[in-house]
């Protein structure tokens, strides 16, 4: 039983020089070639052999008859793919050229030219398309940083790079065929002895990284759905944040939390965690009010690169702060023991939404938005407790009190 050996597609089948000389040098170690896919080629493993590989351009199938005509020259079809069908002949037999008339063979170069000529402007719409798209995101968005750490984000990066590959391939197989095609009509005819060796490195990469990519795509959603599953089951205690039980001083009753868990490769751990009760408060003259809420919303990011901490700070400050349009300023907190902390002490706000001016009136509102190191909080908490205590309780947490 003959054994089948598949690699990757070298390049494109017009680069004739590059392909019919891979082809003979793979048959010299005893990999003869059978079958040519979109993205691999299969070899039959058999004894080393002197073969000579000649790569024609055939608008229709050829007719047996064709075949038996190529093979009394001494050709024989080994493989083809869409338009490209692949002769090979041993190289004893010292085969005729398929073709002597270079002028002659520049005419099957129309139908290629005409088609790599659509594929170079399809390919080049889709691209302009997709590449609008990202610079929108990255560079028109009130909030890049707030992007940048998605995993939607990374899946475009990772995408743009093949787009970005096969934009360049189509225009240079397009022009390389013109050239091709302009200088048959001058005679001079193709070259079928190049080096491949290059290209093949640069194919294979191209492959290796597509693969890794689909992997990735594939994989991703089973990887966060056990993460969210680890998460969903921790305590909020065992988390890398205060709870709303270290801030209030008494117990919480009817208590109720939530976490949501998400990563990306720039932050690779992003919890977003709720937390709402009720403490026991003062009686009011009406007999009612004995209990008053209290709730936290906190969203916790570590980051992959330190720089990147100022940029998503100021991206949640303005997401998560300005959108309110609150009338006063946050303070910045300039002897802090965090890289940056910026705090709402919680007076009465005003602000707008539908173009209609509101009044918070309830339990004090207080907002904390700080980074160190690689790590960046943001704090929404509603209740009693002094913003100092929160802020005391964060620096115990990350251990910043030293």
């Amino acid at each position: 039983m003959s054994k089948l050996v598949r690699r990757f597609k070298l390049g494109q089948l017009w680069e004739y020089g590059k392909n019919e000389s891979w082809y003979s040098d793979m048959a010299l170690k005893g990999l003869h070639l059978q079958s040519v896919g979109n993205f691999l080629v299969t070899f039959e493993k058999g004894e080393p052999k002197k073969t000579k590989y000649r790569i024609e351009i055939l608008e229709e199938s050829p007719t047996q008859e064709q075949l038996d005509l190529y093979k009394e020259y001494g050709w024989e079809l080994a493989a083809s793919n869409q338009i490209f069908y692949i002769f090979s002949s041993p190289e004893e037999l010292n085969a005729p050229e398929l073709h002597t008339d270079p002028m002659e063979q520049s005419f099957t170069f129309k139908m290629l030219n005409k088609q790599l000529k659509k594929n170079m402007i399809l390919i080049t719409i889709l691209f302009l398309s997709f590449s609008s798209q990202i610079f929108n995101q990255f560079f028109l968005q009130d909030e890049p940083y707030l992007f940048l750490i998605t995993r939607r984000s990374f899946t475009y990066i990772m995408v743009v790079i093949p787009y970005m590959y096969v934009l360049y391939k189509s225009i240079r197989g397009y022009f390389a065929i013109k050239n091709i095609k302009n200088s048959l009509l001058m005679g001079i005819p193709i070259r079928h002895n190049e080096n491949w060796k290059l290209g093949y490195i640069f194919s294979s990469i191209l492959y290796v990284y597509l693969i890794a990519m689909i992997i990735t795509l594939l994989f991703t959603p089973y990887y966060t759905s056990a993460q969210r599953g680890l998460y969903k089951y921790m305590t909020v205690e065992d988390m890398p944040i205060i709870s709303i039980n270290d801030i209030e001083t008494g117990p919480v009753y009817d208590y109720w939390h939530n976490v949501r868990y998400d990563w990306s490769l720039l932050s690779p751990k992003q919890l977003s965690i709720s937390e709402s009760g009720y403490v026991e408060g003062e009686m009011q003259d009406e007999l009612s009010g004995a209990y008053t809420s209290t709730s936290i919303h906190i969203n916790y990011y570590e980051l992959a690169f330190k720089g990147m901490a100022e940029g998503l700070l100021n991206d949640l400050i303005n997401f998560y702060y300005r959108e309110y349009k609150y009338d006063d300023e946050l303070v910045k907190i300039e002897d802090s023991k965090f890289d940056q902390l910026y705090v709402d002490y919680g007076e009465e706000k005003k602000f707008i939404i539908f173009d209609r001016m509101y009044v918070d009136k309830g339990e004090e509102t207080k907002l904390i938005f700080a980074s160190f190191d690689k790590k960046v909080i943001q704090i929404r908490y509603t209740g009693n407790a002094d913003i100092e205590r929160i802020i005391s309780l964060m620096e115990e947490k990350y251990d910043l009190q030293k």
